[in-house]
C-alpha cells in the first residue's frame, strides 16, 4: 500500500483488515474518490496557470469548479 493510501486509511479511521466491511470500504472508496477529484482538479488549476494555456483560462477554471463540485452531490 503506497503512502497516500496509508493516510487515506488513517483518515478513515480503520484498520485496514476491516476494510473488507461493506461500510468501511464504502468510505474507504469516497476518501479515494475525494483525493482524485482534488488531485484532478489540482492539476487543470495548474494548467491554468501555464502561458501556453493562456487563451484557455477560463474553460480550465470551469472545468476546476466542475470537477470540484462532483463531490458535492
Amino acid at each position: 500500500m503506497n503512502e497516500r493510501l496509508k493516510e487515506i486509511v488513517k483518515q478513515a479511521r480503520l484498520p485496514a483488515c476491516h476494510l473488507s466491511h461493506p461500510v468501511a470500504l464504502e468510505r474507504f472508496a469516497e476518501l479515494v474518490r475525494q483525493d482524485e477529484r482534488k488531485a484532478c482538479a489540482d492539476l487543470v488549476f495548474e494548467m491554468a496557470q501555464l502561458p501556453k494555456y493562456e487563451k484557455l483560462w477560463l474553460p480550465l477554471h470551469h472545468a476546476q469548479s466542475a470537477i470540484r463540485a462532483m463531490g458535492n452531490k
